[in-house]
């Protein structure tokens, strides 16, 4: 399952503070602030945790936009991508920039602003997508982007997981109890983007049946 399909919206309102308990966050968001106040030009977000990465990526756009000018775009096809001639944003996020990797046009489009943004010194975040291809073929590009600052994003333990499940709950108006949230981590996939999945399947069930969503209701809507 790709994360972008999701289609979340997530990034309207996630707030770093969903984030903070999280075991990862302090060395994370230090890096990426070391980053912004280094003399890099541009950092990659990697790692295998792509729901867990895109979480952090919003966030950290949504904290720095209270008092820095940001540009944010999420890239799920080529016709999203625009240059940056006329951005007068500060910092720019770009989520999943990797989608234009194997298109020309695209590439190429891609070159062109990590050249202008360096020019303008404007700071570019990139957040990697695992679905798509890792290299570009325009070898001026690759050559760019082996340049910026790479940020490894760790795997996930339990306890990330229901963190991040829970606020991802709660910002959707739903409520679980931990021991609801602890069921399905026991006895599901171990994967954040098939968790999130199968929670948005039973937030519909309880709709339909009138029903909170509680361990009895999980056992007969999965058979777990």
């Amino acid at each position: 399952m790709k994360q972008q399909s999701l289609n979340l919206k997530f990034q309207e309102y996630i707030d770093i503070k969903d984030m903070e308990a999280c075991s990862f966050f302090k060395e994370i968001y230090t890096r990426c602030m070391n980053f912004l106040n280094g003399n890099n030009h541009s950092m990659i977000l990697v790692g295998k945790e792509d729901m867990a990465k895109s979480f952090f990526f919003y966030a950290f756009y949504n904290h720095l936009k209270k008092n820095n000018n940001c540009y944010f775009k999420s890239i799920k096809q080529e016709s999203d991508f625009l240059s940056c001639e006329n951005l007068k944003e500060d910092i720019i996020f770009l989520d999943c920039h990797n989608t234009l990797y194997g298109s020309k046009s695209g590439e190429i489009l891609l070159f062109k602003l990590f050249n202008e943004s360096k020019q303008k010194n404007i700071k570019v975040l990139f957040n990697n997508s695992i679905f798509e291809e890792q290299k570009p073929n325009l070898k001026d590009l690759e050559s760019r982007m082996s340049s910026s600052l790479l940020i490894n994003f760790p795997v996930l333990s339990d306890e990330d997981k229901k963190i991040i499940i829970l606020n991802f709950l709660k910002n959707r108006g739903l409520i679980l109890t931990d021991q609801s949230v602890e069921f399905i981590i026991n006895r599901y996939s171990r994967s954040l983007n098939d968790l999130i999945e199968l929670y948005i399947k039973l937030d519909k069930i309880s709709l339909e049946q009138k029903k909170n969503i509680t361990i009895p209701l999980i056992k007969n809507s999965t058979g777990l």
